[in-house]
């Protein structure tokens, strides 16, 4: 029994610094998942044993199409979508927040494109009488069929995959995001960018008006109000139900039934949820004077956005939509022969307004040029915004010009003053020994490469991602270089002292499922391993910037979210979700250990409980983790008295979460970095980092002198990320001068003898136990001949694993302590 509870301890021991066990609770987004690989399984199971599958997959497909044609020719598209959209869209009471895992906005798209298709492909001018509840029921059964039919087209899709293109998936990937993914941002956030976009440039805005008869608010203006007319006509057609039914039901209490109110009371039931045609959809009229724009323009809106159905099979639209070029993504509005308007769902029309007029503006080559640079400018201004959140106190540089060599004679003498080639640089921000390099992408992706053309997605991300890459790569080489940059109208700027360099790419286009592929961008050779920056949507970026609480997790994101092995290990459809994902669990990839003793030779040779652990790694696949956030940002934008009660998402409590703060709050050199290192450490860790500072107040030495504890941070295949953290006291008589000398020459020394960049102290103030002082150094390269000589008065750094003793706290029996010196693992 002894040996085998002592196997148990150690498991359970082992498990408790594995990170958070995953959670029983259930969750639906990846039972969703789940259930679509199961089916699609067996689907793909069935066609196993033909002879040609991919032609055997393409004649189910055109028959699941003919078979769906022929049961939706009865019925009447508008009365039919309004059907569908209270069966797939999520509904909820009031001010809450519909959360559902499933792609309802697909299902209600695609019956929409099949229904229009199949009434015009009829040629009758009204549709056949139906029986009441006809079309509830046909639309309570009808997901399994589309279900079928998108999973054919996917199946469709991947027997026509060339396994030797790089870029296969990336396509699988975009064509995907077509057909099942909507709102990959808050169309709130969405909306006021795109009013910003087409209506904040005079010229761009009198262009529309004069071209279009309209411009950008009033396109979003009709558009949300056709939304919310609609939801207005669900709303009273249920509050005339319930009168009916309570009035009904009171008379049959009283003993006076009437058949007559009894009948009105079912008619209601029948009209809430299968309404007539005027009643599902709204008019012009009502549109003009719920806005107050003329029926003129708000008659241009509708003709700009509306879907041209007529000229389409419904074969043909199937086709479409499930390929990636979905009809609706820039005309989402449904006019029938009567007039009568309806948006089969909120989700696009935000999207829509933006894309739909830029392709309008591309024809007016003086117009577009104008509104091109006031998309860049803007973007610019708001990634700054955005980043000035998190980045307190960094040195902005912004739009400016700086010099690199313009040949290889230039480059291997290395001189800037020297170098004649001027590029431009969006964003270079220095914080302490901090630098990060951000460049800003307006271009958006095509509709060719949303329909998954190989070549074009090339051209786009080339465009969008490797631009930025290299262009902030180069930056970032220079610095490494050169030790600065010498850059137009300021001269030469010295960077000597950077130890960190981070790059970023912000999109203005939301194409979440790419950015966060970065595993992918780099198998395609749209990236290289050595250069990733991170890659991310204004919209996105500007969400993460409020929901840090504090900037040392956002640069601790930022060196996680970089490394070349996350988008290996973690698979998301959402750059929030990794975000979350790192808020719950430090989106932490374990590094090879035996690639960490290469970086760091003092260590020792790595455990079989590290090697295992490296192995064990296996890939995940994060599900859906923003429904709190939904519910937080919908909760910021009420105005009652609920507004803000939702809680806004947190990083999992962190022990040196008051050291941290103390920290910036003293404005100490390299604050950021040391907080973000300390962040980083596993949570068992920072509770004994949180100690290390009593433990030594606590246990002074007898004979008047300080006492230290030297801790490295090694935990990365790269020795330029090395730590060194120092706690010392200053005993009492001690010149705080002598002691601050004294312990800046130890570290420096000691960060030499271990090859490692970046160091610091933290010194308490033994009478009075205050933290009296933080010790920065970031010093690189030989050291003065006093600090040389030093040298030989340190441990050998293999003692830096002995561990503590075991009677340090203990100093009654006075006995002489050991500082704890051993590798320190980060939060996993």
């Amino acid at each position: 029994m002894g040996s085998r509870s002592k196997r148990r301890a150690t498991r359970n021991k082992r498990q408790r610094h594995a990170g958070p066990a995953p959670s029983s609770t259930f969750d639906p987004h990846a039972q969703v998942m789940a259930d679509t690989w199961e089916a699609l399984t067996s689907l793909m199971a069935t066609f196993a044993d033909d002879d040609d599958p991919a032609t055997a997959v393409d004649a189910a497909f055109d028959k699941a199409v003919d078979k769906l044609v022929a049961k939706l020719q009865r019925f009447d598209p508008i009365r039919l979508i309004e059907v569908a959209r209270q069966r797939f869209l999520p509904m909820a009471f009031g001010d809450e927040i519909p959360v559902t895992a499933e792609a309802g906005a697909a299902y209600v798209e695609l019956l929409a494109l099949v229904a229009l298709a199949a009434r015009q492909e009829t040629a009758e001018a009204t549709a056949p009488a139906v029986e009441h509840q006809q079309m509830s029921h046909f639309v309570s059964e009808v997901k399994q069929q589309l279900d079928e039919l998108l999973h054919l087209a996917q199946l469709r899709s991947l027997a026509a995959v060339d396994p030797a293109d790089k870029l296969a998936l990336m396509s699988l990937l975009i064509r995907g995001a077509e057909v099942w993914v909507r709102n990959a941002s808050y169309p709130e956030m969405v909306a006021t960018t795109n009013l910003a976009l087409l209506d904040g440039n005079p010229s761009v805005r009198a262009a529309l008006n004069t071209q279009l008869g309209f411009d950008a608010t009033d396109a979003l203006a009709v558009l949300d109000t056709v939304h919310h007319l609609q939801q207005d006509g669900l709303n009273t057609r249920l509050q005339a139900m319930d009168a009916a039914v309570q009035e009904a039901m009171k008379a049959t209490k009283e003993g006076q039934p009437d058949d007559r109110l009894t009948a009105l009371a079912g008619a209601s039931f029948m009209s809430l949820f299968e309404p007539d045609a005027d009643r599902a959809a709204v008019t012009l009229d009502a549109v003009a004077a719920h806005t107050g724009i003329t029926v003129e323009r708000a008659r241009a809106v509708v003709e700009r956005f509306r879907l041209d159905h007529v000229k389409a099979t419904a074969a043909e639209f199937v086709d479409a939509f499930t390929t990636g070029k979905n009809p609706m993504r820039t005309r989402p509005l449904i006019v029938d022969g009567h007039g009568r308007l309806m948006l089969p769902h909120p989700a696009l029309h935000v999207f829509a307004v933006r894309e739909n007029l830029e392709e309008h503006l591309k024809t007016s080559k003086p117009v577009w040029n104008q509104y091109a640079k006031h998309r860049g400018d803007l973007l610019e201004a708001r990634t700054r915004d955005a980043l000035s959140r998190v980045l307190p106190g960094a040195r902005f540089r912004d739009a400016f010009e700086y010099y690199i060599p313009a040949n290889d004679a230039q480059a291997t003498a290395a001189n800037p003053a020297r170098y004649t080639k001027r590029v431009e640089g969006d964003h270079l921000i220095v914080l302490d020994d901090v630098a990060i390099i951000v460049e800003d992408k307006a271009i958006a992706l095509s509709a060719l490469s949303r329909g998954g053309k190989a070549t074009r997605i090339r051209t786009d991300l080339t465009g969008i991602i490797t631009k930025a890459a290299e262009q902030s790569g180069r930056m970032k080489d220079a610095i490494e270089r050169d030790g600065g940059l010498r850059i137009e109208d300021e001269g030469w700027v010295d960077l000597r002292h950077i130890r960190e360099i981070h790059t970023i790419a912000v999109s203005l286009d939301d194409i979440s499922t790419v950015l966060t592929a970065t595993a992918e961008l780099v198998r395609a050779g749209l990236l290289t391993r050595d250069n990733i920056p991170w890659t991310v949507s204004l919209h996105d970026l500007e969400l993460i910037t409020e929901l840090v609480a504090r900037p040392a997790e956002f640069l601790l994101y930022l060196r996680r979210r970089r490394n070349p092995d996350v988008t290996v290990m973690f698979r998301a459809p959402d750059e929030l979700d990794l975000f979350l994902y790192f808020y719950e669990a430090g989106l932490w990839v374990e590094p090879d250990p035996a690639q960490v003793r290469v970086a760091y030779p003092f260590l020792p040779e790595p455990t079989t409980a590290e090697l295992r652990r490296y192995r064990a790694q296996e890939l995940t696949f994060l599900t859906s983790r923003t429904d709190a956030l939904d519910r937080w940002f919908h909760s910021r934008q009420r105005d009652d008295v609920t507004a803000g009660s939702a809680p806004k998402p947190t990083m999992v409590p962190s022990p040196l979460a008051p050291l941290i703060d103390e920290l910036q709050s003293r404005n100490v050199t390299g604050w950021l970095s040391i907080g973000a290192t300390l962040l980083s450490l596993a949570t068992p860790a920072q509770h004994k980092f949180a100690c290390h500072g009593d433990m030594l107040l606590n246990n002074p030495r007898p004979n008047g002198q300080g006492r230290s504890m030297t801790v490295p941070v090694t935990a990365s295949v790269d020795p330029a990320e090395g730590w060194l953290f120092v706690w010392a006291t200053r005993p009492a008589g001690q010149d705080p001068d002598d002691a601050e000398k004294s312990l800046r020459g130890y570290l420096r020394a000691k960060k030499h003898q271990l090859g490692l960049p970046r160091g610091v102290v933290f010194l308490y103030d033994e009478p009075t136990r205050d933290l009296v002082g933080v010790l920065y150094d970031g010093h690189i390269g030989p050291l003065d001949a006093t600090l040389t000589a030093t040298l030989q008065t340190l441990l050998p750094a293999t003692r830096l694993q002995r561990s503590i003793h075991r009677n340090v706290k203990r100093p009654s029996q006075g006995t002489k302590t050991t500082p704890k010196r051993k590798k320190q693992k980060p939060k996993r």
